[in-house]
């Protein structure tokens, strides 16, 4: 007599390697699910953090651009010397482009 297990398709010998192989496996799906439930945890986490980021970006752009509209409407002009490369906030283009072809 050969016993077919519900939960993991296979068949045993005896009921008790049944019992055992189902309980192996009920232990792999809890672990499973644990890991599945934590890495979904860490991605909200992560992911609230970019948005606050963001916000805390667009907020610093809204000030910038109050002192600069402040500073041209009581000088006519504002100059100021910047330079390229990857800290360069005012390089939108180049950011929006190397962002966009990110893989």
């Amino acid at each position: 007599m050969r016993i077919l297990s519900d939960k993991t398709n296979k068949y045993y010998a005896t009921v008790e390697e049944c019992l055992a192989a189902e309980k192996a496996f009920d232990e792999a799906e809890a672990k499973k699910k644990a890991e599945a439930e934590k890495l979904n945890a860490t991605r909200k986490e992560r992911a609230n953090e970019v948005e606050k980021a963001y916000k805390e970006s667009l907020d610093a752009y809204k000030h910038y651009r109050v002192l600069l509209d402040a500073f041209v409407k009581d000088f006519g002009s504002f100059h100021m010397t910047v330079h390229t490369g990857d800290l360069n906030p005012f390089d939108s283009f180049s950011h929006l482009f190397n962002d966009f072809f990110k893989f």
